[in-house]
């Protein structure tokens, strides 16, 4: 996720642990309450230090990014660590006024820090991204393919409840300028459906107006309440989107052979009725890539909307369409799923890849490759991300070098699935 929304979830953690401590009966200064806000804050972003050292540090240009963000600081291991640490440097700053710090004080400051950077932690779950977060015990990577990386909806949630529960101080600058930064965002930048836009701004006014009228409690409930519907709704709009994807492959892919060894989907922003999918299949000898528009539920919103609102921006994006090398789709269309575009290889070509210090490297990362040969080599990507120039860009010189060139960590490769058997994925991940 963004980090804007990170910084809001640990505000609302805040919040939470400030409401438990009132209503213990413990008093919460401004000092204590400056402190449970900073720490909220600070934890749930921590795990993105490890954007120090996945690039410039390390010397490995855009190969030291795929595999080293998201990398050891979002795992469950590292997320109570550095919530330990985070926890004393707070309980010294509280007790720098020479009072000792009460014990539920205490206590709720530890909760606090935890919980915010395994908050983290969730929230990168949520996207098609993913995270591997039982490492060093499991070394896969799970994603969530349910919201957007950047949610408009956990925005305005967040911020009017965070607002008017902050009567002084930087947040009442801040969160505004957030406030608009997003409305802004919804209405230029093209990323959102027109009748999504509107119904975002006609709640947004209205959440925010309401926001002024409850109570310190009531905003903190109405806030954490109101983020776990958005979350738990595109969860569920996620899971009904696969299965119409999969319910559609099933018969064509049933007849050739192909297996469908995996389905990403990204909703359009703020809007749980379309998503865009990537469908992953393949057979012993080939290896196909088929993108889609999603309507999971057609019966509200048709799919024709989908397909009218989102030619343009980030969820109409058909990365497969730039390529020349294309097939035809083998899929039944359906009234959930309009089939966009697909390609198709060799799996041994795939699997040739691997065999390259670049391609081995790239591929613990890559859940989706793409790739074509060019004059010195090849040019590789992952799909999810567009091709070349993106981040997740990366050229493979023929022929290509030895491994271990580069630092490659014990994630295991998403598509380990076609480039290797269970015996190869056993041995990776006892190294």
């Amino acid at each position: 996720m963004d980090n804007v929304t990170h910084g809001l979830a640990g505000l609302l953690v805040a919040d939470v642990a400030r409401q438990v401590l009132t209503a213990q009966g413990t008093t919460v200064g401004t000092r204590l309450w400056r402190a449970l806000s900073v720490l909220g804050i600070v934890a749930a972003e921590f795990p993105d230090s490890d954007l120090i050292y996945s690039g410039p540090v390390l010397d490995m240009g855009s190969m030291g990014y795929l595999l080293h963000h998201r990398g050891h600081t979002h795992t469950i291991v590292w997320a109570v660590v550095s919530a330990l640490l985070l926890w004393q440097v707070a309980r010294w700053w509280v007790g720098r006024a020479g009072e000792p710090v009460p014990r539920a004080a205490s206590r709720t400051l530890l909760v606090v820090a935890l919980v915010g950077t395994l908050s983290h932690l969730l929230l990168d779950y949520t996207n098609s991204y993913g995270v591997h977060p039982f490492w060093p015990l499991d070394g896969r990577w799970y994603y969530g393919d349910a919201v957007f990386i950047v949610e408009p909806w956990l925005w305005l949630v967040a911020i009017p409840p965070l607002f008017w529960n902050r009567p002084r101080g930087i947040g009442r600058v801040l969160l505004p300028l957030f406030l608009v930064a997003i409305l802004a965002a919804v209405l230029l930048l093209g990323q959102v459906a027109r009748d999504v836009s509107v119904v975002l701004l006609v709640f947004a006014a209205l959440w925010a107006v309401g926001q002024r009228f409850l109570s310190v409690t009531g905003r903190t409930v109405s806030g954490v309440v109101a983020w776990l519907l958005v979350t738990v709704g595109f969860f569920v709009a996620s899971s009904r989107a696969e299965a119409r994807v999969r319910d559609a492959v099933t018969v064509a892919s049933a007849a050739s052979g192909e297996r469908v060894y995996d389905v990403v989907l990204n909703p359009g922003p703020g809007d749980w009725g379309c998503w865009s999918a990537m469908v992953v299949t393949g057979t012993d000898s080939s290896y196909r890539v088929t993108t889609a528009f999603v309507a999971p539920f057609a019966s509200v919103r048709p799919l024709s909307t989908c397909t009218s609102g989102y030619l343009t921006g980030r969820l109409g994006a058909d990365v497969l369409g730039a390529l020349t090398v294309r097939d035809v789709v083998p899929f039944l269309a359906t009234p959930q799923v309009q089939w966009r575009s697909t390609w198709r290889t060799s799996r041994q070509a795939l699997s040739a890849l691997y065999a390259t210090c670049e391609g081995y490297a790239a591929l613990h990362f890559m859940r989706v490759p793409l790739f074509f040969a060019t004059g010195s080599g090849y040019s590789l990507d992952d799909a999810r991300f567009g091709l070349g120039g993106g981040f997740s860009h990366v050229d493979i010189p023929t022929p290509g070098c030895s491994r271990g060139t580069y630092w490659v960590p014990g994630w295991v490769p998403p598509r380990g699935d076609l480039v290797g058997g269970p015996d190869q994925l056993e041995t990776e991940n006892s190294n």
